[in-house]
């Protein structure tokens, strides 16, 4: 049971923080549905599962070119601009009615979202080194005699992140239900606002760093 406390106490440590993660899918359940919101959640819960798996194999190679400038500053930049592209068609939408637009809740668009969430993660230099580091430190934890102990470990972090990112969404979606006409509209803007801001502080470090 002690591998899957940790996990569980890792996963809401990350999982709950309001990161960009959270405000993009904000902006994607009032504005798109929450079928959508789902979809962006599972592209991220598999870029999460994409990085959990490298980390078992190589998880202090991985680490070390991840802490790498190069590295760094090309992840930032990609991550600035798939945020800064978030942000800008949060504030400026096309003129489209958002309960129609969330009735539709197409398969494209999904299979868009999906990848959406999937890109936000695996650009994101910060989830590279949390899930390596965790990986790595995890590892060296787990005694050789232990049965699947860092295993467990990460698996119990990866359910719980999953499971914060799916409530948010849902919370996101009943929360829009509720909300008076207008209003959804005004929150999504204020998260494109906000990630606007996240992106060019973002793309600001990576200039900086590179002059």
């Amino acid at each position: 049971m002690e591998p899957v406390f940790k996990g569980i106490l890792a996963g809401l440590a990350y999982g709950l923080l309001l990161g960009p993660m959270f405000f993009v899918s904000l902006k994607v359940t009032l504005s798109q549905g929450w079928r959508n919101g789902v979809a962006l959640v599972g592209g991220a819960f598999t870029s999460d599962a994409v990085l959990v798996g490298g980390s078992w194999w190589g998880a202090s190679w991985l680490a070390a070119i991840a802490k790498q400038e190069v590295f760094q500053s090309g992840f930032g930049l990609a991550s600035g601009l798939v945020l800064l592209g978030f942000g800008v068609s949060a504030v400026w939408p096309r003129k489209i009615n958002m309960q129609a637009a969330s009735a539709e809740a197409m398969p494209g668009k999904r299979r868009f979202s999906f990848l959406q969430g999937f890109l936000i993660n695996m650009t994101n230099p910060s989830n590279w080194l949390f899930w390596l580091s965790l990986a790595t430190v995890i590892k060296a934890e787990s005694l050789p005699e232990s049965d699947y102990y860092a295993e467990t470990f990460l698996v119990a972090t990866l359910v719980v992140v999953l499971s914060t990112d799916l409530a948010k969404v849902f919370m996101a979606h009943k929360i829009g239900q509720r909300l008076k006409p207008g209003v959804p509209e005004k929150i999504v803007r204020i998260a494109g606002i906000i990630l606007i801001a996240v992106s060019s502080w973002i793309l600001f470090k990576v200039v900086r760093n590179v002059l």
